[in-house]
């Protein structure tokens, strides 16, 4: 077993792998393909099989459709942050091997992944040229991607071009990403503050009561806040059937982190007596709860870091000094912010394409 491993979603594109497998089998033969559905038996470890696949293939294709990046599972969390997600730990494990190819093959309107799309694990999956395989012109598609398993990539006919689209520098798409971060906050600081005076409506009195009242305020504020850049974000990329998914996301984590927050802020008031402190902690928590949440990149290390070291200098610069709007805007800003800004400068600067001549199907002759 060996040859061409064929990777997809049955939830995404399994009538393009279906068919794709048919193409290369009827060409290398079936005993060079591997794909799931039907290298698999009854009463075998998939986990296994899979791995044993791998260890012996020379080329990965990773067929991406439409929803390749997007598909949530029954709590509404993407598969592909899943760690334990099979479409992912295919891919994860042909990227770390130097001795396979992998080819992003782009089906049914597919696209890569953004960036911020993607877990770290799989960011080098961007660095591997895409190839498409339309439903129109589906036996020439495929004849390329043969010649590509084979030898160097064929000239495009001149009877029908294909414009090949400009790859975007990691600079412009880091670019967007924090215009839309700004954009979000702008949208969105007016609203959140009214959700967060309508919070401090709680009244303070008992101990509980004035944790409460700190609790129920940073909750509005925050929520909506996170729900509002979460749906920017997505509209930004591109992403309008993710928006609404990706908005409930916002507010669930937002609640969360401001809760959170909140709940720290009021306990070192009323225990410790220390305004200064509990606001520190309070926004700290609260960023690295809003970083881990992968709303803006998609790093948790880097959102929890840069999350609560924001938040912490945020608190430091209005407790005590600013009240009112400004008091949650402005640490708002430097977590939303500096989180995006280290997300942007962590990344790698430069995508390299696969080279045109591929000959990775020569090792097969050799087995």
């Amino acid at each position: 077993m060996g040859g061409i491993f064929i990777s997809y979603r049955r939830q995404d594109a399994p009538g393009y792998a279906g068919r794709l497998y048919d193409s290369l089998a009827g060409h290398f033969g079936e005993g060079t393909i591997f794909m799931d559905i039907g290298a698999i038996q009854p009463g075998q470890d998939f986990t296994q099989r899979i791995n044993e696949a791998l260890n012996s293939c020379d080329v990965l294709l990773a067929v991406i459709g439409p929803q390749w990046a997007t598909i949530t599972d029954a709590g509404g969390s993407r598969r592909l942050e899943d760690p334990d997600d099979f479409v992912g730990l295919e891919v994860q494990t042909a990227l770390k091997r130097r001795d396979v190819v992998v080819i992003p093959v782009l089906v049914g309107g597919g696209r890569m992944p953004a960036r911020e799309e993607l877990p770290l694990s799989l960011a080098e999956l961007r660095r591997r040229q895409a190839l498409e395989v339309s439903e129109e012109r589906w036996r020439y598609d495929v004849q390329r991607l043969i010649a590509v398993l084979e030898g160097p990539l064929p000239e495009e006919p001149v009877a029908e071009p294909r414009p090949k689209p400009e790859p975007v520098p990691a600079q412009t798409a880091s670019s967007v990403s924090l215009v839309a971060v700004a954009l979000g906050l702008l949208v969105a600081a007016g609203p959140a503050y009214a959700a967060y005076k309508a919070g401090l409506n709680v009244k303070r009195g008992t101990d509980v009561r004035t944790v409460a009242h700190f609790a129920a305020g940073w909750t509005g504020f925050w929520s909506v806040l996170s729900g509002v850049v979460a749906a920017v974000l997505a509209a930004a990329a591109g992403r309008r059937h993710d928006i609404v998914p990706r908005t409930i996301r916002g507010l669930l984590f937002g609640a969360l982190a401001g809760a959170l927050g909140g709940i720290v802020n009021g306990v070192l008031r009323v225990h410790g007596e220390n305004l200064r402190l509990g606001i520190v902690l309070g926004f700290a928590v609260t960023g690295a709860v809003f970083g881990l949440s992968r709303i803006v990149g998609g790093s948790r290390l880097i959102g929890l870091v840069g999350g609560a070291g924001a938040g912490a200098v945020g608190g430091l610069i209005v407790a005590g000094k600013i009240d009112g709007f400004m008091s949650q805007a402005l640490p708002a800003a430097l977590i939303l912010m500096g989180i995006a800004v280290l997300q942007a400068i962590s990344v790698a600067p430069a995508e390299k394409p696969v080279p045109a001549a591929l000959t990775p199907l020569q090792r097969l002759q050799r087995h």
